[in-house]
């Protein structure tokens, strides 16, 4: 948690006249921190951009011929470095986005339908991104922007981002600055969101801060409104309020990675036949050509085998060790699903596995989003309180993976108990829309 620059700091500043000196003091110290650098990290990580991948190189060795005072040349050996294969798996971002949109993609169920519409347009979608971005950098910020919610990550690349500027009294952020650059020859562009307005900034390259625009929060009619608090909220990943891309689950994808990139590049060697000559003839001069005879010619000369028979040529493939890296592989994937407690796909295979069965699968993954259930719980009641509800039951509608026809069967058995309504609404090969119509048709049909 970023706590270089706090709220009071801001307050002195601007009793001080310093506000801009501050500001851009506030945004260079956050760019230079471990929470940035982490959060960024995460960021890239969910791209793909594995850096502990894309940062390996191979060392091989090139034969060159150099020139020496007098003018003689010679052939020589000397080791350099070329990229190979690079291939960062996509564990973290399959992870991240099951277990969001396990929880999230049904949306935020309030009783009070009015109470829902005054979140806005898009609140459902809006939050199924802040989690996500919640998920992969610890935090996410919604504003709360009169009548729809908008998105802010704690780092966007490595210019842009949100400072959160905590109260010292309370721990609660008190004011934050939104700042971003699309490059560094770029303008630089804050806004500065305080108890009662929010204000505009710029930065031209060369030149210094100076504010562009101020404003009070808006209700949906325009009118100037006052919230009870700071209409920024935070949305954490856990309650340590760090990344998931924990270093149990890091480490692990980059071993996964190193193993899988290294058994490419072996595949690269071994992709070709090579032919071994005996019994040739060749002098010493030759042992520094047999690497790049080997990668340009697939061939290498032999002066004598020690049998004495004549000369012979023999045709060789290279046998990659394979098994070793399948085993390591298969070990780690589990581990990292395990770590993560996600739900691995391949351990629900068969037409036959039973609704008990899928439920023991899915424990882990239903443990997990108990968990972040919680901060998404009280990142939408923080949102209520702006609104002055405070008594509103708040609830999710996870995604659901069942046999369908075990289900139905259960369905048939229990039809004695069960009303017309309730059976259609529960049987998985109906949408929940077409069962509401079927059952107002029904009702509305004249009785026989």
């Amino acid at each position: 948690m970023f706590t270089t620059y706090t709220l009071q700091d801001l307050e002195a500043a601007k009793a001080g006249g310093a506000l801009e000196e501050f500001l851009m003091k506030c945004v260079e110290a956050y760019r230079q921190s471990p929470d940035f650098a982490r959060a960024a990290e995460a960021a890239e990580y969910f791209r793909g951009h594995n850096r502990a991948i894309l940062n390996k190189y191979l060392l091989q060795t090139e034969i060159v011929t150099v020139t020496d005072e007098r003018g003689r040349t010679r052939r020589v050996s000397r080791p350099v470095r070329v990229q190979g294969n690079r291939l960062p798996c996509g564990f973290f971002r399959r992870a991240v986005m099951q277990l969001n949109q396990y929880l999230l993609s049904g949306g935020v169920y309030l009783k009070d339908a009015a109470v829902k519409r005054r979140l806005g347009t898009g609140f459902d979608k809006a939050l199924e991104q802040l989690g996500e971005c919640a998920l992969v950098q610890g935090v996410s910020w919604g504003f709360f922007n009169c009548d729809h919610l908008e998105v802010m990550q704690a780092a966007e690349g490595t210019l842009s981002g949100f400072v959160p500027l905590y109260d010292e009294v309370t721990g609660e952020p008190g004011s934050g600055i939104r700042f971003w650059q699309l490059d560094e020859d770029r303008p630089l562009r804050l806004r500065l969101f305080e108890a009662d307005g929010v204000s505009s900034w710029e930065r031209e390259r060369g030149g210094g801060l100076r504010q562009v625009s101020a404003s009070p929060y808006l209700t949906e009619g325009g009118a100037p409104m006052k919230w009870k608090r700071l209409p920024v909220i935070p949305l954490y990943a856990n309650n340590e309020k760090r990344s998931e891309l924990t270093e149990t689950v890091k480490r692990k994808i980059d071993a996964y990675d190193n193993i899988l990139s290294d058994l490419g590049n072996n595949l690269d060697r071994a992709n070709e036949v090579y032919w071994v000559l005996n019994n040739f003839g060749g002098d010493a001069k030759q042992a520094l050509e047999v690497l790049e005879q080997i990668r340009e010619l697939k061939m290498v000369i032999n002066s004598s085998d020690g049998s004495g028979a004549g000369g012979t040529a023999d045709m060789k493939t290279a046998e990659v060790p394979y098994l070793a890296r399948k085993a390591a592989l298969d070990i780690l994937r589990r581990e990292m699903y395990a770590d993560f407690m996600a739900l691995d796909m391949e351990t629900l295979t068969g037409g036959s596995l039973t609704n008990v069965a899928i439920k023991a699968a899915m424990a882990d993954l239903d443990l997990k989003a108990n968990s972040f259930e919680w901060q998404c719980f009280r990142f939408v009641q923080s949102v209520l309180e702006l609104l002055g509800v405070t008594d509103e039951d708040i609830s999710f509608r996870r995604q659901s993976i069942s046999n369908a026809h075990e289900t139905v069967e259960d369905i048939y058995r229990m039809r004695a108990d069960l009303d017309r309504r309730s059976a259609l609404m529960l049987n998985p090969y109906i949408d929940q829309d077409e069962a509401e119509r079927l059952i107002s048709s029904a009702d509305a049909s004249p009785a026989e």
